[in-house]
């Protein structure tokens, strides 16, 4: 078989490989329902990295889009309710961006806490506003970054999503636990993109939060 070089080509091909798994004639079995959800992971980063240096294509209200992702997170997490918290900003956030990066940066913090920040961690993502920016802050109650760790996928899609938006992210460096910090420039002029439902994403076997918290959720059957 050759190669696919392009990385849309190659996330088709890890989306084919998964669809192996999670078909109506997949063998059953977790290991294999993991692995296939693991295969959608990567492809949808490879999709998600062609978009890194394109321009913001609407506006998100940050309030909606995080209070749907981190409420979708924590009925999926294998942590208590409680252990899982949002604390939204009393005034709409729009911010100019990309839902699908929104999307990862939110949802790989979260599973990054799960990987690393030990067996049951504390997790925030509070919202604030100040100076006509909104800053997205999100921490845990794990040992912090470790000096050697490498910036992965999820610090990219943060990355990219600050550049859209005309902001800036940064994480906090040592411990104790994990924290960083995005903040963007207010700007309402984009079309508004409604945010989905926390429901709606749970009730979705194919949604976002599975396949971006596929190493540790619980998955659907």
């Amino acid at each position: 078989m050759r190669f696919a070089s392009d990385p849309l080509d190659r996330a088709a091909l890890l989306r084919r490989q998964a669809a192996l798994r999670l078909g109506p004639d997949a063998p059953a079995g977790a290991a294999g329902l993991r692995a296939g959800y693991l295969l959608l992971r990567r492809a949808r980063a490879l999709e998600l990295e062609t978009g890194f240096s394109l321009p913001a294509a609407s506006c998100l209200e940050l309030n909606g889009w995080c209070s749907a992702l981190i409420g979708a997170a924590a009925e999926v997490c294998p942590l208590p309710p409680a252990s899982v918290r949002f604390c939204g900003w009393g005034e709409p956030l729009p911010v100019a961006g990309r839902s699908g990066l929104l999307e990862a940066l939110v949802l790989q913090l979260v599973c990054n806490s799960l990987l690393y920040a030990g067996p049951r961690p504390n997790l925030e993502l509070r919202l604030r506003a100040v100076g006509g920016c909104a800053h997205l802050i999100y921490a845990d109650s794990g040992p912090g970054l470790a000096p050697d760790a490498r910036p992965g996928f999820g610090f990219g899609a943060a990355r990219a999503f600050a550049r859209q938006g005309g902001g800036s992210f940064a994480v906090r460096a040592g411990g104790p636990g994990f924290a960083c910090a995005l903040s963007l420039p207010l700007y309402p002029a984009l079309p508004l993109l409604a945010p989905p439902q926390a429901a709606e994403l749970v009730a979705d076997r194919f949604s976002p939060v599975y396949i971006h918290l596929a190493p540790r959720c619980i998955l659907p059957e």
